[in-house]
């Protein structure tokens, strides 16, 4: 399921890189960018994340809330 999630924001994540180009574009068009770029404007945007890092460790208690929250749900 992370992994779906991870790769849901990864799609997301190259629209709004081209919508920070768009906008750098207009900037760019009406005056001067004053040395400014894309990821100097956005840098959440372009921010590198590691794909590879290890999840976050759960613990025992969380494991077995989990669980009771799985063997409860009712279709």
């Amino acid at each position: 399921m992370r992994r779906i999630i991870k790769g849901y924001r990864r799609r997301d994540l190259l629209k709004l890189q081209m919508m920070a180009e768009c906008v750098y574009g207009s900037i760019y068009a009406m005056r001067d960018p004053k040395g400014m770029t894309p990821q100097k404007m956005f840098p959440e945007l372009f921010k590198v994340e590691d794909d590879n890092a290890p999840a976050p460790d759960i613990t025992e208690q969380d494991a077995k809330d989990l669980q009771e929250m799985m063997d409860n749900f009712k279709w």
